[in-house]
């Protein structure tokens, strides 16, 4: 049997790509007794993949002690150790124990995605990682569930039309985006908005209203405004953002083969929490997470809009570290500029920024993002 000793670490990956892709027979995993592994190992026997737990020894002889055993309990296998992930000293005394009893070590770096042998690289090639991973067991490997899949293919030509006559109009668009915003996010529970006069007389307001019509998404009659259905207020609060985000992803995996998964307003919960999280748009990219959240309100020089800010980036940095782990990837697209602040911490959490009139090359930024990964 083909077998890989892992260790378990709640913000490393590397362990289920990497038994795919060497067909591994099992995984034995190593784990801290306090640790969550019932995510990963479902994710891995999901694969036809045999999962083994057993909690790891921490006094440094009594680990070496456990690892000689196992490492001749299976002597008469093709035994590796995966050292992409885990706790420091026990990676190092497994390093050693493997080192000394002959047996090889790799690791998959959780940048580059190239899987690395160190003590039989005379034997061994260095492998550039297949893309095996897809967005659902990922998740669930860190622990996450997916409530609602959401949407995997990209929107209709009408509403792309729209989108793209929407990112044309930057700079001169931009309040009344932010007004269509407000109504769609404060209209009734029939999707009715009631215009007031200083709305009327809006030009610009007007002049996007009736782009809106006639794609479909409301009806304007005398000072009644109304939805056409709650996909249409979702594209019109914004969700047209999202929806031009994720068809450029989509028309960008015939050039990107590393993009293996994609997924728009996908729902998800962590653990057995209850508290559930939307991702605006989610991406396998090098079998790592990509999320991307897109945002259409004004953030300002004001106190309020500043706060609202920062917490957008803080979630985005929260969830990019609690369902991708270290090797997660965030980025942050805003129809509205972004003030330096806001830019200033985006670039201390690692997340990348695109925004207002970087929009218009919002493609390139999104080939950068992938090809950073």
């Amino acid at each position: 049997m083909k077998i890989h000793l892992a260790f378990y670490h709640p913000q490393h990956a590397g362990i289920l790509s990497a038994a795919i892709e060497l067909q591994a027979d099992q995984v034995v995993l190593m784990h801290h007794a306090d640790d969550e592994i019932s995510g990963l190992k479902s994710a891995i026997q999901a694969r036809g993949i045999q999962c083994h737990t057993r909690v790891a020894e921490f006094d440094t002889q009594l680990a070496r002690e456990q690892l000689a055993a196992l490492i001749e309990h299976h002597q008469q296998d093709d035994i590796q150790l995966n050292a992409s992930s885990g706790y420091s000293k026990l990676l190092l005394l497994a390093f050693e124990q493997f080192t000394a009893y002959g047996y090889p070590v790799f690791l998959v770096d959780k940048f580059t995605d190239e899987l690395s042998w160190l003590n039989t690289k005379h034997t061994h090639e260095d492998i550039h990682m297949g893309h095996h991973i897809k967005l659902k067991e990922y998740l669930k490997s860190f622990n996450t569930q997916v409530i609602e899949q959401g949407q995997n293919t990209p929107e209709p030509e009408a509403s792309r039309d729209l989108t793209n006559w929407i990112i044309s109009q930057l700079g001169t668009m931009d309040k009344a985006i932010g007004s269509l915003n407000y109504m769609a996010s404060s209209a009734s529970a029939d999707h009715r908005y009631q215009l007031d006069s200083g709305l009327l007389r809006n030009h610009h307001l007007q002049q996007l209203l009736d782009r809106f019509e006639a794609a479909g998404k409301l009806t304007i009659r005398g000072r009644k405004l109304k939805f056409a259905s709650t996909e249409s207020r979702f594209y019109c609060n914004g969700g047209w953002l999202e929806n031009h985000v994720f068809s450029l992803l989509f028309g960008m995996r015939k050039n990107r083969p590393q993009l293996a998964d994609l997924a728009k307003g996908m729902t998800i919960v962590r653990s057995q929490g209850t508290v559930k999280n939307e991702l605006d748009v989610a991406a396998i990219i090098h079998n790592r997470l990509h999320i991307i959240e897109c945002k259409t309100r004004r953030f300002t020089h004001g106190k309020t809009d500043q706060a609202a800010a920062s917490s957008a980036i803080y979630r985005l940095d929260t969830i990019k570290s609690l369902t991708g782990g270290l090797s997660g990837r965030a980025m942050l697209v805003s129809y509205q500029p972004l003030n330096k602040y806001t830019l200033s911490r985006a670039r201390d959490l690692g997340i990348y920024c695109c925004s207002h009139t970087q929009l218009k090359n919002l493609q390139q930024h999104l080939y950068r993002f992938i090809d950073q990964s």
